[in-house]
């Protein structure tokens, strides 16, 4: 089968490589349809994820398809046949490829409503927007601030925020973005790049008694900047690190006299913690979303030949939307 090889960090090649064979009971194999690149994908071939594979290895962390094969058991039995959204398991080889092995349990059939192209990244971002979206009303909080808001991951978020009655506020770096996000009905966004948008973004979260803040950037003072626009006991959560160049500027004296919380968010350690009929439940939730017409923007669907434009043109322009692989060519 055709598959991309991680052959050693940042070093990527295309293979010939046997299809698997000899499944166990509760694995099955996949016909794969589309993979998305994701972020984490990105810091997965660079070696610097919290998933650490022996390589060389199949990168890839989600995908669809159609279930050809069982290794037995309940689960997969029933699978055998199906249309699935489906993960890699992270002890094995991922999705890049034009066949996968994984466990019965990482995959959920979709509904005829839902294209293999949209199911391909209903796991990552979806279940991260679902999973915070409830945080966020759980803990009480009033409003979400986003950075990297032009996302697709942001769009997710704000119809979370929308169904618990929650604001939203977003904070982008290019004016074209700003337009974006006001065409999206947004209650705020502010370009970082902007005179006073520190002011303008104060001015929103006052009205809160505590804001959640979900942070993609990581390095640099944008992500301080930013929770010190936000009312006390106001809480950050980074969940990516787009800024690899700068160190976090971080004032100790904050989380001191405004009693803020910074806390990580990985969605495979959360998934991990997750009983079956949970996971299930929120995976349904995705769907809904899907079939709402909620969907994802795809920028391009290029085949595994060409991994090298496709790398290049997701990192360029990650806000323009998913680029994936057609495991079909």
């Amino acid at each position: 089968m055709k598959a991309l090889h991680l052959v050693e960090p940042n070093k990527i090649e295309l293979v010939d490589i046997p299809t698997p064979q000899n499944l166990k009971k509760g694995e099955v194999l996949i016909k794969m349809a589309y993979s998305p690149i994701n972020p984490s994908d990105l810091a997965f071939l660079t070696g610097g994820y919290g998933v650490q594979r022996p390589l060389p290895t199949v990168p890839g962390f989600e995908g669809s398809g159609e279930v050809i094969a069982s290794g037995g058991g309940f689960y997969a039995n029933y699978l055998k046949g199906k249309r699935v959204a489906c993960v890699a398991n992270n002890k094995g080889d991922g999705t890049w490829a034009e066949y996968m092995l994984t466990d019965a349990t990482k995959c959920v059939v979709l509904s005829k409503s839902v294209s293999y192209e949209q199911a391909s990244m209903s796991f990552v971002n979806p279940l991260t927007a679902v999973e915070l979206g409830e945080m966020a009303k759980k803990e009480g909080y009033g409003g979400i601030v986003m950075d990297a808001a032009a996302s697709s991951l942001s769009k997710m978020v704000l119809y979370q925020a929308r169904k618990h009655g929650l604001g939203f506020a977003g904070v982008v770096r290019k004016e074209s973005q700003v337009q974006e996000l006001q065409s999206r009905r947004v209650d705020l966004v502010v370009n970082s790049s902007a005179d006073n948008w520190k002011g303008q973004l104060k001015e929103w979260a006052g009205q809160f008694g505590k804001v959640l803040f979900l942070d993609a950037v990581g390095g640099g003072s944008l992500p301080f900047d930013i929770l010190r626009c936000l009312p006390a006991q106001s809480k950050m959560i980074i969940y990516g690190r787009l800024d690899f160049e700068n160190p976090p500027v971080l004032s100790p004296q904050d989380f001191i006299f405004y009693e803020y919380k910074l806390e990580g968010y990985w969605l495979s350690k959360t998934a991990s913690r997750k009983s079956f009929l949970k996971s299930m439940s929120d995976t349904r939730k995705v769907q809904t979303m899907l079939k709402n017409g909620f969907e994802t923007t795809i920028q391009k669907s290029l085949p595994l030949d060409n991994y090298k434009e496709a790398f290049e043109l997701y990192s360029k322009n990650m806000s323009g939307g998913k680029v994936l692989f057609d495991l079909n060519k």
